[in-house]
């Protein structure tokens, strides 16, 4: 991978590029690009990854003028929605599609006197290459040697101010380390732990997101190792390291975050019959884009005594909303005092009542008490083997509405009309009804009428 000697420094040629070029998105934007008279470049992961033969989802790039204009006409062209992310900084996005199908176009500013200035201002060698998308020649700039870095697999920042200027590539040089599976350069780890403190500017919703991407990688738990590492744990999860009671050290919490990560691996094994409906349980969405299994892993680390606390101090810093705050001490708390229940068979009532009393938790109840060895596999298999079979949470699902139950019994909304869906969700996930008529027919046999009916 060097460079020839016909082009100019910083320059690589590379016919892995001439893919990317003819892709018909890049071709509207060049074809913009062309339209309004101005420079546009690819830049950043979405080159790192073409070099990595990683799939592309998003593109980012960087243009010489105008940034809004173009991105407004591209949005229209494909019937996106455009939108800023910094009006002041001139940082925009465009959206297509939704879901998983969706897919991203980001614009920014060319930085500094030029595009080679720009690079060179970007966080880290691995995504400071750059390439005009009005090329035809797939000329990849690449003035900080990013693809030897590639190729060495690791991470290194771009200049002595790469911490300084966003004190945020602090936890990102962790999370590329742990979603690329590089290592970080030596003496950019020693500029990052000089640096920890810097991490105390940045708003929590920043690091929120840097902190899912570290604990949705393979492997988290030895990246949170580097985290505790370079100090920079007191600034995400303030006292969860500084007393000394019973599994608080931080060789036991990590310990635990790994075993925790070994019953993930596991499922499939573990509970055959419903590998796919759990592995797609895990992967929803809690909040936020935040994903149930990475919430999980969270629960491992803060669990143990004062785990209430310590959900609470590191929510409050990383900006948690209600529902992943709910599910984490649902985690923690099943952790601590796993139910007794009954040796044997478990009736269809004792399995409901588990997920009933417990929601919004549902299968993922089992992983940290079974890493933990304080559950055993037939006691979990019968749970989570329910709660895919049988189990309805909340009443979306129930044979009746809200509006036919009040009908029904003649009747408003408030108290009662909860104790009576309640009781229907109970019958239903326990198999006593199974059609509307049967719903029906239960609730009038159950007198579940109000008075003078």
């Amino acid at each position: 991978m060097t460079d020839r000697e016909d082009l100019p420094e910083g320059h690589v040629m590379d016919p892995t590029f001439e893919v990317i070029l003819t892709d018909a998105r890049i071709r509207l934007v060049a074809g913009l690009a062309d339209r309004f008279g101005v420079q546009v470049y690819l830049v950043g992961g979405c080159l790192r990854d073409v070099v990595m033969s990683r799939p592309v989802h998003d593109f980012d790039f960087a243009l010489s003028g105008a940034d809004k204009a173009l991105p407004a006409e591209l949005a229209r062209c494909i019937g996106g929605h455009f939108f800023w992310l910094d009006r002041e900084r001139r940082q925009s996005r465009v959206v297509t599609g939704s879901g998983p199908e969706a897919f991203t176009f980001d614009f920014s500013p060319i930085r500094g006197d030029g595009i080679l200035e720009d690079l060179a201002l970007r966080d880290f060698t691995v995504n400071a290459l750059g390439l005009e998308v009005t090329s035809e020649s797939a000329d990849v700039l690449d003035p900080l040697s990013g693809r030897q870095d590639i190729a060495r697999q690791r991470i290194r920042a771009c200049g002595p101010n790469t911490f300084d200027d966003d004190p945020l590539r602090l936890l990102r040089a962790v999370r590329f380390a742990a979603t690329l599976d590089f290592a970080i350069d030596d003496d950019t780890w020693r500029e990052l732990r000089q640096r920890c403190h810097l991490l105390e500017r940045v708003a929590g919703e920043r690091l929120r997101d840097e902190l899912f991407g570290i604990l949705g990688a393979r492997n988290a738990a030895k990246y949170l190792a580097m985290l505790l590492d370079a100090g920079l744990f007191p600034r995400i999860a303030p006292g969860l390291f500084e007393s000394a009671t019973t599994f608080c050290e931080p060789a036991e919490r990590l310990a635990f975050v790994a075993e925790v990560e070994r019953v993930l691996d596991g499922l499939q094994g573990l509970f055959p019959d419903e590998r796919e409906p759990f592995a797609a349980h895990l992967e929803r969405s809690v909040e936020g884009g935040i994903p149930l299994l990475s919430l999980v892993k969270l629960a491992a680390l803060l669990s143990g005594e004062n785990a209430r606390k310590h959900i609470r101090d590191c929510a409050d810093r990383i900006r948690l909303g209600t529902k992943a705050r709910a599910e984490l001490a649902s985690l923690c708390d099943c952790l601590v005092a796993f139910p007794s229940l009954p040796e044997g068979t478990l009736g269809e009532r004792v399995l409901y009542r588990f997920f009933r009393d417990r929601e919004p938790g549902g299968p993922e109840l089992v992983i940290l008490p079974l890493a933990a060895r304080t559950v055993n596999h037939g006691t979990a298999a019968s749970l989570v083997s329910y709660y895919f079979r049988d189990y309805r949470a909340g009443d979306a699902d129930l044979l009746l509405s809200g509006d036919q139950v009040m009908e029904l019994l003649g009747i408003g909304p408030g108290p009662r009309l909860g104790e009576v869906l309640e009781t229907l969700r109970e019958a239903e996930s326990t198999g006593r009804v199974t059609t509307e008529r049967e719903a029906r027919e239960f609730i009038l046999k159950n007198q579940l009428t109000t008075a003078g009916r």
